[in-house]
């Protein structure tokens, strides 16, 4: 190489080393977080699922303000929605793919702003959900410990911007379910935190009165999530009720757009407190809604709201959820709904063609479609008495259920030990929804003595709920045990919900039982 030739490139690699230092500080001082009104209407479309707006609205911020990174968020957000909702597996291997791609740019903007952790800690935790979705748990605790470590530095540096509080709160509520024994994964997962801290930051946002309009405008977000796992996870289910009047009164508020998520949270308040006429009244309300994504669990929901009332309609419903929706979750559950009603309608043959079907369709990565394999390998059909009363019962028909109990021969009734192991329960939930907990309490004990060996959820779910009985009237150390004999019973039906359920009833009460 000649001297020439390197005096000739001395200058082309100053220039590139002065373009490279120019284009790396730059993006520093000019990418930045604004969170204008154009934003505003894109989250807010954002949550009411209609995408095609919100990508309408985001294509003009980024042209209009090219150098705002508010809109990288927000994208993922609909990605996230879209993946959640949805379950495509196979747009899911596609948009993964575009997480660090976000991250990467996030992390160009100020570091100043309280929404640079945010946004990263946001992307984090929605990626976090949609691998548990699709079953990627490793990755998602990795995620999970990012977005906790980002979402309480942000908390330490800007205690006054309030949205931050709803993802805060997430991770604690995560934190809270994981039991005292393995307390080492969330050491692992850098996490810490209680159902009851993550409820009460979520809260702190649902139900703000001040004026500044981005918390305003979260609000409906913390509502979803907070009657979401006010409704699954707290020890009475009533308590969720407080949240639904709240939502309620907050309807006309104009921060509080009308969506399916709100829809969906509502509904399944009233579905779980036995408000089963008030609930399709709320899914009803869907129709009024403008385009939107499509929420097909919903057409599930109102499936499950009619057959509660043993309004055979249901199958419509139902049929809509399977041809429907592309996902895998509840598809099992959805069939072994429409052969019930084959079987209720006297039609044996088309129960049994109907849950071959269960075995084909779908997975079973949820208790509901666990429990309609089991159900469809078992072979056996329910018993119709004992499922009509239970239909009738989860509706809030307490009345209807126990005629269909106490008003047909027991020799007639009972044909099986399983069914000699369900009508004790069914007895006792009737009972204790009825508020007559003392003969809930006996028959629940029956409930144990005859089926903790046996391969049904009833003797799981009876201790879970006599738990339930004695941490609401104060008995702790009753409580402590019932959660911990719903724990020792090996079931495969409903094995995490009722798992996860009483491992939060323990860490309720393991600060109020006396230690010995």
């Amino acid at each position: 190489m000649t001297r020439n030739t390197i005096t000739g490139k001395a200058p082309m690699i100053r220039i590139l080393l002065v373009a490279g230092a120019f284009l790396f500080f730059i993006p520093q001082s000019r990418a930045q977080f604004s969170f204008d009104e154009n934003c505003q209407h894109v989250y807010q479309a954002v949550i009411a699922l209609q995408f095609t707006e919100a990508r309408r609205l985001i294509d003009t911020e980024k042209k209009n303000v090219p150098s705002n990174l508010l809109p990288v968020y927000l994208e993922n957000y609909i990605d996230f929605l879209t993946l959640f909702i949805g379950e495509d597996r196979n747009l899911y291997e596609v948009l993964r793919d575009k997480k660090t791609n976000r991250i990467n740019r996030l992390e160009t903007g100020n570091r100043d702003s309280p929404w640079y952790n945010f946004c990263l800690a946001e992307v984090h935790l929605q990626w976090a959900f949609a691998r548990i979705k699709f079953g990627d748990y490793s990755a998602a605790a990795f995620e999970i410990r990012k977005a906790h470590a980002l979402f309480s530095a942000n908390e330490a540096k800007y205690p006054a911007f309030m949205i931050n509080r709803i993802g805060l709160g997430v991770v604690h509520v995560v934190a809270g379910l994981i039991p005292e024994n393995y307390r080492w994964v969330a050491s692992l997962m850098g996490v810490d935190g209680s159902i009851e801290t993550g409820l009460n930051e979520i809260r702190q946002v649902a139900e703000y009165t001040g004026s500044d309009n981005i918390t305003l405008l979260y609000k409906p977000e913390s509502m979803f999530y907070l009657a979401f796992m006010a409704a699954n996870l707290q020890k009475n289910k009533n308590e969720a009720l407080p949240v639904l009047r709240f939502i309620n009164s907050q309807e006309n508020d104009m921060h509080l757009p009308a969506s399916p998520l709100l829809i969906f949270a509502k509904a399944t308040i009233l579905m779980k407190n036995g408000q089963n006429d008030a609930a399709l009244s709320t899914l009803r309300q869907r129709a009024l809604l403008p385009p939107h994504f499509p929420f097909h669990y919903l057409d599930f929901l109102e499936g499950m709201a009619r057959l509660n009332k043993l309004d055979y309609s249901a199958t419509r419903y139902f049929e809509q959820f399977t041809v429907n929706f592309k996902g895998q979750n509840y598809i099992r559950s959805a069939w072994q709904k429409m052969a019930w009603i084959s079987l209720l309608q006297g039609d044996t043959v088309k129960y049994h063609q109907t849950m071959d079907l269960v075995k084909s369709r779908g997975v079973s990565q949820v208790d509901e479609d666990r429990q309609a394999l089991s159900e469809a390998t078992r072979g056996a059909g329910p018993n119709v008495f004992l499922l009509r009363a239970r239909l009738l019962s989860d509706g809030g028909y307490y009345s209807k259920a126990l005629d269909e109990l106490l008003n047909t021969n027991i020799k007639t009734l009972v044909r099986s030990k399983r069914d000699l192991v369900e009508y004790s329960y069914r007895l006792g939930r009737i009972y204790h929804e009825s508020g007559n907990s003392a003969k809930a309490l006996g028959y629940y004990r029956q409930t144990i003595l005859r089926g903790k060996t046996e391969p049904y959820y009833f003797a799981a779910s009876a201790a879970y709920q006599m738990g339930m009985i004695f941490e609401n009237t104060g008995d702790w150390l009753k409580a402590d045990s019932a959660y911990r004999v719903c724990l020792s019973i090996n079931t495969p039906e409903y094995k995490t919900s009722l798992g996860q359920k009483a491992k939060a009833g323990l860490n309720r009460v393991k600060k109020r039982v006396p230690k010995t």
